[in-house]
């Protein structure tokens, strides 16, 4: 019989596409770092004393190549303990020196020791005081049970990115009464002071814990409930429809007045694609219908596997499935399970592979528009295939021979 724990874990891995969706538009101030949670060596469990390793990722030297992807956040939301956890934190600024949110950190780290439960006690009355506050303020907070043992997360959401120093002192005005409401110490804040030439610090996302069987609960908003704290599909569903707030600014200081950091200019070298219009010179007239673009399933979107499996969907591809059916009508196609004989299948395998791949494709919140697993590659615009070479003498000269030579060689391991 499965454990409660099981079953919250099992609704957590069922919600993971809509909550990747949801961080992705709400909660991702940059896609270039990340944290990150990994098991470490038996040398560094001695030397540091702790069960987990603690990191931002990618490493310095290696920036600029992996992202923030909703695959990757797929797998946070979806981390059960025994099945490998993925969990990640993101940065709680941008390049640009703005933030989207900011939050809490109020640690219990220690549940086993003497008044601990008396510590529990105290910061669970010193966080709601602040979220009763920033409800009277217009925001809609969301309070995460973050580690069942005493410790919280408070979140707070903007309707647009704030400068991150005004959303700092906004912070660090908030908890100023930290010590009144007998607290042992003053709560992390993220963002932390701002330097503007640092990435600033990341905060984990809700979802399993990093240390203990736990799944964040979310506060019901009602203290007089015989359990205020929400689990699974019905703590989802309250993250899901959280409302962001307006602009951070302290009481008695204006917008105009607050302490803000000039945002950077954003630049065509900056900007995310398909954000920045084209050169004039480049840009075609509107087209009566859109193109058709067939793209293959292997090697393209999903990880190639042994076996008739479909692998797990390749970082990034989701986001590109989705800028692609802005532009053209997006064609998956593959013919990795067709018969090798010339007999021809039957009607009902063909539909059974059609639906077993659009059932893959929309539990990981691909884009697209049709489904193809005919031996015959349909007719098509453009096509996106990992195996393919392209070659275009009559544009790029002969010179396009000896490219698309080298590049067969570096294929086949010629």
């Amino acid at each position: 019989m499965a454990s409660k724990h099981d079953i919250i874990g099992e609704e957590w891995r069922e919600r993971a596409t809509e909550l990747a969706d949801w961080a992705m538009l709400r909660l991702v101030n940059r896609k270039d770092v990340w944290g990150q949670y990994s098991v470490p060596t038996p040398s560094e469990v001695r030397d540091t004393g702790r069960t987990y390793k603690a990191m931002t990722l990618p490493a310095k030297a290696q920036r600029g190549g992996d992202k923030v992807t909703l695959d990757k956040l797929t797998r946070h939301f979806a981390s059960r303990r025994l099945r490998k956890p993925q969990l990640i934190g993101l940065h709680a600024k941008s390049k640009d020196t703005t933030s989207r949110w900011f939050g809490l950190d109020i640690d219990c780290h220690k549940p086993e020791e003497v008044g601990a439960e008396d510590l529990a006690r105290r910061n669970l009355n010193g966080v709601l005081s602040w979220y009763r506050k920033l409800q009277n303020m217009g925001f809609d907070p969301m309070l995460f049970d973050s580690n069942g043992a005493g410790g919280f997360h408070l979140w707070v959401l903007f309707n647009e990115p704030a400068p991150t120093q005004q959303v700092f002192d906004f912070a660090q005005w908030l908890i100023a009464d930290w010590q009144e409401l007998q607290l042992d110490k003053l709560p992390e804040t993220f963002p932390k002071n701002v330097k503007q030439d640092s990435l600033g610090s990341w905060f984990r996302l809700p979802g399993l814990h990093h240390t203990r069987d736990h799944y964040s609960a979310v506060w019901a908003g009602d203290d007089g409930l015989d359990d205020p704290w929400l689990t699974g599909h019905a703590a989802i569903d309250t993250v899901l429809a959280n409302i962001p707030g307006p602009y951070p600014a302290i009481p008695g200081q204006s917008k105009a007045n607050s302490n803000q950091i000039p945002a950077k200019p954003v630049t065509v070298a900056d900007a995310e694609p398909g954000n920045s219009p084209p050169p004039r010179s480049d840009r075609q007239f509107a087209r009566t219908q859109k193109p058709r673009v067939c793209v293959d399933l292997d090697g393209v979107l999903a990880a190639r596997v042994e076996g008739d499996a479909i692998g797990p969907p390749i970082d990034g591809a989701v986001e590109f499935t989705r800028d692609l059916s802005q532009r053209a009508d997006l064609i998956i196609f593959t013919a990795r399970f067709s018969t090798r004989s010339t007999k021809a299948r039957s009607a009902e395998s063909v539909n059974d592979l059609e639906q077993r791949i659009i059932k893959w494709l929309d539990a990981h919140g691909f884009s697209y528009d049709s489904v193809n697993t005919s031996q015959a590659k349909p007719i098509a615009s453009a096509y996106v295939d990992d195996r393919a070479i392209s070659c275009q003498p009559l544009k790029n000269g002969l010179d396009a021979f000896n490219t698309a030579l080298q590049d067969i060689d570096a294929l086949c391991h010629i």
